[in-house]
This record gives C-alpha cells, sequence and structure tokens, in this order.
C-alpha cells in the first residue's frame, strides 16, 4: 500500500479556511472546544520593502518518526506500518497530553470535555472509499495538494521560514515557497 503526503503550494493558499470547516464538518470536529485539527496559519516577516506574506494550511504530518508515537505511553497514538498515517486509539488515550508535549507542529489537540488527545487522521475513511482527504477535496485554489509520497517527495521543498527542523520527525509535508 502506499505512503501518502500533503503538498502545500504558498503562492495559491488565499487563507479562505475552507479546509479548516472541511476538516470540521467531516471529521465532526468540536467547535467550542478550541480544537483544530487543521489551522490555515498567516506568516508575515522580514522589514522594510523586503517584507513577505504567506498563509500555509497545517494539520498533523503524519511524521516517519512521529515523535508523538514515541511519547505515548499507552500506545494510543500509532503510525499504521501500511501506509504511514498516524492516528489515535481513543479507547487506549488516557489524556496525558505526552504526545501534544513533543509533538514540534502542535497536532495533537486536547479535548477538554472528552479528556482525550485526537487529531487529523488523513480522512482515513474517505481515503478507503478512494477519495481525497476532506480538506484536499475542498481546497478552491488548490493550494493544499496530496498523494502518494513517492511523488510528493520530488516536488517542493521540505522547510520553510518558522516551520520547524524536519531532521526530528521527518514529516510527511513538501511547500512550494511562495515566487517573490
Amino acid at each position: 500500500m502506499a505512503k501518502y503526503m500533503f503538498l502545500v503550494d504558498l503562492n495559491y493558499c488565499i487563507s479562505c479556511h475552507a479546509c479548516e470547516v472541511a476538516c470540521k464538518t467531516w471529521n465532526n470536529v468540536p467547535t467550542d472546544r478550541g480544537i483544530r485539527w487543521r489551522q490555515v496559519v498567516n506568516e508575515v516577516f522580514g522589514e522594510g520593502t523586503d517584507v513577505l506574506q504567506y498563509a500555509v494550511s497545517l494539520a498533523c504530518n503524519h511524521c516517519n518518526e512521529a515523535p508523538c508515537v514515541k511519547a505515548c505511553p499507552t500506545g494510543a497514538m500509532y503510525r499504521r506500518a501500511q501506509d504511514g498515517i498516524v492516528l489515535v486509539d481513543q479507547q487506549k488515550c488516557i489524556g496525558c497530553r505526552y504526545c501534544a508535549a513533543v509533538c514540534p507542529y502542535g497536532a495533537p489537540q486536547f479535548d477538554p470535555v472528552a479528556k482525550k488527545t485526537s487529531k487529523c487522521t488523513m480522512c482515513v475513511d474517505r481515503l478507503s472509499e478512494g477519495k481525497l482527504p476532506a480538506c484536499v477535496d475542498t481546497c478552491p485554489t488548490q493550494a493544499l495538494q496530496f498523494g502518494e509520497a513517492s511523488e510528493i517527495a520530488r516536488r517542493g521543498v521540505r522547510q520553510i521560514t518558522r516551520f520547524p527542523n524536519p531532521l526530528y520527525s521527518d514529516p510527511s509535508i513538501r511547500f512550494i515557497p511562495k515566487e517573490v
């Protein structure tokens, strides 16, 4: 079975948040608890006339060396061997938040009502039906893309400004940098 990756083209993200809404809607993510499995972040950096701004859609990067999986004391956080998708077994999660503490991307989200951690599932249910993740399927500009890791890994770059060092976790995401 294939391993998957996300690709974010910073030239086309218009910060519309459609990906966030699609994620919350498809996955029934609570809207009143501060839980955001996917979120659009607006970055501005530089000085004077050398200012650059871009929006980037981020979620769990389903890392090949997932620190959240390594930190989970119960095995609730796990990486599927067949496709590399990192998931949370809600039956095993004890809400300790170790996964959230070690994730450099802020992907695991603690639900104060359920007292458990959850995160992006890469829409495994949709993938099993041959569909794209809801966030990708909804992106109006195709800034957010998805595909087999063997294809996506050849496109874009592994790191952009203010994105954590990918050597730590080997995230399954690539970026096409903003053209200046």
